[in-house]
């Protein structure tokens, strides 16, 4: 037999073979399409997603201090915003890229915060046991952060600072201490420019 002759016997074999093995496993050819007359189980499900979509995100404005005033920076917060969201992203400090700006987080020394409640558009905000061995420069700027920050929120327009729920008197920029309502004004010579 010759090469090419042999080589179509064997196509010849593997054709019958193939079709052997079709109508062996159960499919046989149809000469036009055939109407279903039930779906297969599951084939009507929509498939599952193949990606997770990422969390809806807002930007807010948080203060940091700088060299001798307080900066507005913005800062991304999962959405729907509400300060407790607010008070981790001025608590977690500056970025990298802020820092080397020279922006610091006194307030940061004093987390975790927690908002406790509103009463009357004044903001109640406790702060961790730590904030006591901030200097007082330090505690005044802690503090601004924490008044310019919650007042950017609508529907706060003052600040109280509690430490393990109890009132406390921390420093404003006028040189007194205050158990509050603290506004802006009581750090009126901190605030941005």
């Amino acid at each position: 037999m010759s090469g090419a002759r042999r080589r179509r016997w064997t196509a010849v074999a593997v054709a019958c073979g193939a079709g052997l093995l079709l109508t062996a496993c159960g499919v046989g050819l149809d000469a036009a399409p055939n109407k279903l007359s039930h779906v297969p189980y599951g084939l009507t499900r929509p498939a599952p997603p193949t990606t997770t979509a990422a969390a809806p995100s807002a930007y807010v404005t948080i203060y940091l201090a700088g060299t001798q005033r307080l900066v507005a920076v913005a800062r991304s917060v999962d959405a729907p915003v509400t300060v407790g969201a607010v008070l981790r992203a001025v608590a977690a400090g500056p970025t990298a890229v802020q820092a080397a700006k020279g922006f610091t987080s006194p307030i940061s020394s004093a987390a975790p915060l927690s908002f406790d409640h509103l009463v009357n558009s004044t903001a109640t905000i406790d702060v961790s046991s730590s904030f006591t061995t901030l200097a007082q420069k330090q505690q005044e700027l802690a503090v601004a952060q924490l008044v310019f920050t919650a007042t950017a929120f609508p529907g706060i327009h003052s600040v109280e600072i509690r430490i393990h729920g109890r009132r406390v008197e921390v420093p404003t920029a006028k040189g007194t201490l205050s158990r509050g309502p603290l506004d802006r004004t009581d750090y009126a010579s901190l605030s941005p420019f």
